[in-house]
């Protein structure tokens, strides 16, 4: 889906197949999703080894975020000469996945997956354990805020760069940019298993909750080539709490609802961005391009909704303790 949703983009000859395209990308992203954590979670426990998920998780994080950051490079490169050439390569790489996924060996079924509403209300249920229900509530607040920087990091550049650097600098920047940030993200991934079982899972998730929010608050307070330094932790936050959230979730859902309950908390996240831009687009009004007004605006409302955020989910931390997993493969909870 994937493939063929980038070569949809990048030859679309009519807006009903650049339409079909993300249509397409749209499938491959529900396809994807929470597939491969249980993936390597039921890989693992086949091995006996399901304690070792946050180490692993960590690993395979890291080596994502590295790819990520090469491809950030190339394709702000690319996009300098023709964006069509993103699309192209990016469809590439989805058919050397493809490629890698169809060697993947399958590990042990658990058992049949129930029928769609079923499985609705299996996930439902589950927020019934305490410790599930703060991890999704988490998740779909740092959904939100982890997308805050992302969605302001190309007005912020376009803004710092000022007009001297043309439009063609832009993408370049930005390629440099997100690549040292995938790589910052690597290095906090692979530190997240051996930190949170120092730390505790609470802390270091609100610690992460943290970071994200000085970094939003850091654009919006000052307009400055320096805030891009700053801007360079934007996906630390979720590289810390990815794998320390799968090691409190995975060994608490049976195995054929692992994907689905991941993939359920991944679309809660995003309808609440979805509504959170929504917002946004009220509150700055009709604008061609974001200034730093707009943005100081933004980061405003952003702020007061993380202050409440952190508020609750810190009160609420303590439900981290209660019960254990029938396998233990989180840090001690704090």
């Amino acid at each position: 889906a994937w493939t063929l949703g980038y070569l949809a983009l990048a030859l679309a000859p009519s807006f009903p197949v650049f339409v079909a395209g993300q249509l397409l990308l749209a499938a491959g992203m529900a396809f994807n999703s929470g597939t491969d954590g249980a993936l390597l979670y039921d890989s693992l426990l086949a091995q006996g080894r399901g304690e070792a998920l946050a180490e692993h998780e960590g690993r395979a994080q890291a080596r994502g975020l590295l790819a990520m950051g090469a491809s950030a490079l190339i394709g702000g490169a690319a996009a300098s000469i023709d964006l069509r050439l993103g699309h192209l390569l990016s469809a590439g790489g989805a058919a050397v996945a493809l490629g890698l996924a169809l060697a993947f060996r399958e590990p042990p079924a658990a058992g049949r997956a129930h029928a769609p509403l079923r499985q609705l209300g299996a996930v439902a249920s589950h927020l019934r354990q305490p410790p599930l229900a703060w991890v999704f509530g988490f998740a779909v607040v740092m959904t939100v805020f982890n997308h805050v920087p992302y969605e302001l990091a190309q007005p912020y550049l376009d803004l710092v760069l000022g007009e001297s650097a043309g439009p063609a600098a832009t993408p370049v920047v930005s390629g440099v940019v997100i690549a040292a940030m995938m790589t910052v993200a690597a290095g906090a991934s692979r530190a997240s298993g051996p930190l949170g079982a120092r730390v505790g899972t609470g802390t270091l998730l609100l610690g992460a909750m943290v970071v994200q929010g000085v970094v939003i608050g850091a654009m919006a307070a000052w307009l400055h080539p320096v805030v891009l330094l700053v801007l360079l932790l934007r996906s630390v936050p979720a590289a810390l709490a990815g794998p320390i959230q799968l090691g409190v979730i995975l060994p608490r859902v049976e195995g054929r609802l692992r994907a689905t309950y991941l993939s359920v908390q991944s679309l809660a996240g995003r309808l609440a961005f979805s509504g959170a831009l929504v917002a946004s687009a009220g509150a700055v009004g009709e604008l061609d391009r974001l200034d730093h007004a707009a943005i100081q605006t933004l980061g405003a409302g952003f702020g007061v909704a993380w202050v409440v955020a952190f508020g609750l989910l810190a009160l609420g931390a303590k439900a981290l303790r209660v019960g254990s997993p029938p396998s233990r493969s989180t840090p001690t909870p704090g």
